[in-house]
């Protein structure tokens, strides 16, 4: 058996992990490589590399990286292409950024109580997201569109210090879902601050979306993970997927892992891939719908959820904006939740779907 080397490259901002055989050139390496933002994927030995087909593409402003395990490596190249192409259509219909055109955008510009027909998939989105804002107290929101804008984390200059408190509180009039009127003939705003952001949850669909394709292509054992929020299905040459769970505070160090076969989604929130320092303080860039400042009470929430990444993306939002007082709330939807707190202390709901293992600290 080979031994295993770890290879640690930076590019784009992100951190990456290789698993290498010695024996590798650097350029078949290229299919090899695990991103570190929020979930890993484990691979229990090299040996089992061969069996595995691995391509990355950025979409949705990060590295998202398809594993499929136990097929031919065209069929899988092919399915990959259509998953990613896939991936790609739903940030095109959703992102609120850039300058190409979309119904999304469209509603952000209307006129305040004009009445705008959304695509099919994006009434269907916006429902799912309200019914989301509703069950978690407005911790998650779709309608957050002005203050993600304000604050500017996903723009291409890096803001440099927060926005003023006059500019939030303007903001903070749209950031509700009561602004949002639907009628037979599509959505009307009542507020011009009121503006779609699905940057919270279209990561989650986009991510069910591409196993839907890769599945129609005949992939019944493979990994969709956009940065760190995945989705798996089927196992890992017979055995289970591990997934290791990144410490938010300690650069390259996991939490501990998880062991997933079947369906299973995986998703985090956390403060550590966007932020900016001013005067001393750390500004993130998950926002509390609430104060309009970046959410304070945790540095990380996972929520774990049987197929579904779509909601599970959503979700984790709203856990990191709750605290770990949002447990028992992601629980009762028949989630499992784990949670890092402000202070650094771990927190894990009582429901159980995947058995967490700690790493030894």
């Amino acid at each position: 058996m080979p031994l295993c080397v770890g290879v640690r490259v930076s590019w784009l901002r992100f951190e990456f992990i290789f698993l290498v055989a010695p024996s590798f050139s650097m350029n078949s390496v290229s299919r090899l490589f695990f991103l570190l933002p929020a979930c890993m994927l484990l691979l229990a030995a090299c040996s089992n590399q061969s069996q595995d087909v691995r391509e990355s593409r950025f979409i949705m402003g990060t590295l998202v990286q398809f594993t499929i395990s136990g097929v031919e490596e065209g069929m899988a190249l092919e399915a990959i292409r259509a998953a990613a192409a896939e991936m790609q259509r739903i940030e095109d219909v959703f992102t609120i950024y850039g300058t190409q055109a979309n119904a999304v955008k469209a509603f952000n510009a209307s006129v305040p109580g004009e009445v705008v027909a959304l695509p099919g998939e994006v009434d269907s989105l916006l429902k799912t997201s309200i019914e989301v804002a509703q069950q978690s107290g407005d911790a998650f929101t779709p309608v957050i569109g002005s203050l993600s804008i304000l604050w500017g984390f996903s723009l291409p200059e890096v803001p440099v210090a927060p926005p003023s408190e006059l500019d939030i509180v303007t903001a903070l009039i749209g950031v509700d879902t009561q602004m949002l009127v639907h009628e037979s003939k599509g959505w009307k705003r009542l507020n011009s601050q009121t503006q779609l952001d699905f940057g919270a949850i279209a990561k989650g669909y986009a991510i069910d979306r591409g196993i839907a394709v890769l599945r129609e292509h005949g992939i019944g054992n493979a990994i969709v993970d956009a940065g760190g929020d995945l989705r798996a299905i089927g196992d890992h040459a017979g055995k289970p997927w591990r997934i290791g769970l990144r410490h938010p505070r300690k650069e390259g160090a996991t939490l501990g892992w998880f062991e997933a076969s079947g369906d299973i989604s995986i998703v985090t929130s956390g403060d550590y891939e966007r932020f900016f320092l001013y005067q001393g303080k750390r500004y993130q860039h998950i926002l509390d719908p609430q104060s309009g400042m970046p959410a304070e009470r945790s540095s990380s929430a996972t929520v774990i959820s049987v197929a579904n990444a779509t909601i599970a993306d959503a979700w984790s939002t709203a856990l990191f904006v709750s605290g770990a007082e949002g447990l028992p709330l992601l629980e009762s939807r028949g989630m499992q939740g784990l949670l890092v707190d402000a202070d650094g202390q771990m927190h894990a709901s009582k429901l159980t779907i995947l058995p967490f293992h700690p790493s030894a600290q």
